[in-house]
């Protein structure tokens, strides 16, 4: 039997391509769990840090009502003013927290996936009505995950909901004996300990869920030889593609070693800091001087250091550096206004090497 995988079995790490693929169809990686942590652990904060201030609006209202009741006259007007007060005072409290959470929502599945817009999940596919297609999936790795995570969270949040009940039984008896104030007061208490003792157990759980669902992502993503063979040739085919790979190939064929280009040259003229053009005059094989390489900046800093080690005259000629730069590609001959200023270099180097 051979040592080698079945061709069809999913044993490479998903491509660039593949995620980008994945991405553009909805296909996000996303841990539920660590969403629902983090929007819990969010309400905590908004109900501990929000609940003196929400008392005493409620507080205020309920006093002004019972207050205002023996006098007030009950008719059609009246009882629609009383429910457009009653409705602005809740919208005041209940305001707030809806919002907070709604951008705490945003914010943390963003914080997971990143930003991403597309509207393909929306479209409808046959295979989610399909009752053997729900029935694999319920039995599927995933399936079964979330059933267990779904019991785990029960037999977190029971039990713990259970002791805290238990252990403040005699105080809750005692609640009728207590101040109104003191009712919220103690209750606020309560709950904010049992928030936070949820929130601890339940950030274990979503750990978990979140490494799961980060390997579940990627082995889904995973791909077969033929997939990832079918992908090259589909981006080596890509029109688009091989023309640039080919316009890279002739710009590279055109330009030779920029070494060998400097050692070439008759001279290189300078800006002296920015541009940099290596210049070669041979009447045998053209009519007119030829710019071997030219470059600006970090290019024309190499030229320049190329120039000093092989011997290669450099002159500093500001206007005449950036013209030839400008108008003149890399193994062109230089237009005919540009002769002037570089044959009067040109004389000028051959006078010293003959010098020489």
């Amino acid at each position: 039997m051979s040592d080698q995988p079945d061709r069809q079995e999913k044993i490479h790490d998903p491509t660039p391509t593949r995620l980008k693929k994945a991405r553009e169809e909805g296909n996000l990686f996303r841990s539920k769990e660590m969403s629902s942590v983090g929007m819990l652990a969010v309400s905590a904060a908004l109900l501990i840090l929000g609940m003196p201030a929400a008392f005493g609006v409620l507080q205020n209202m309920t006093t002004r009502l019972f207050l205002g009741a023996p006098t007030m006259e009950f008719n059609p007007t009246s009882v629609q003013g009383l429910f457009a007060d009653v409705g602005w005072q809740v919208t005041l409290v209940l305001a707030p927290f809806f919002a907070a959470l709604l951008v705490a929502g945003a914010g943390l599945s963003i914080a997971q996936t990143g930003w991403n817009v597309s509207v393909k999940p929306l479209a409808p596919k046959a295979n989610r009505i399909s009752p053997m297609q729900g029935f694999k999936r319920m039995f599927s790795t995933k399936g079964l995950f979330e059933t267990g995570k779904s019991l785990l969270k029960i037999a977190i949040v029971g039990p713990l909901a259970f002791f805290a009940i238990q252990g403040h039984l005699p105080q809750i008896l005692a609640l009728h004996t207590v101040p109104f104030e003191g009712i919220f007061t103690m209750a606020a208490g309560w709950i904010a300990l049992l928030l936070i003792q949820m929130l601890v157990a339940l950030a274990v759980l979503s750990a978990a869920d979140f490494s799961f669902e980060k390997w579940k992502y990627k082995e889904d993503l995973k791909m077969t030889d033929r997939e990832v063979k079918d992908e090259h040739k589909n981006q080596d085919g890509d029109p688009h593609i091989k023309g640039k790979r080919r316009q890279i190939a002739r710009e590279m064929a055109r330009r030779p070693r920029l070494d060998h280009a400097v050692m070439q040259a008759d001279v290189v003229v300078t800006n002296p800091t920015h541009y940099a053009v290596a210049l070669a005059y041979d009447p045998l094989t053209g009519s007119a001087p030829r710019v071997l390489a030219k470059g600006v900046r970090k290019r024309a800093l190499r030229i320049k250091e190329l120039a000093a080690e092989l011997g290669t005259p450099t002159v500093e000629d500001r206007p005449l550096a950036r013209a030839l730069h400008a108008t003149v590609e890399e193994g062109h001959e230089i237009s005919e206004d540009l002769y002037p200023a570089v044959a009067a270099i040109l004389a000028e180097i051959y006078r010293a090497r003959d010098a020489v």
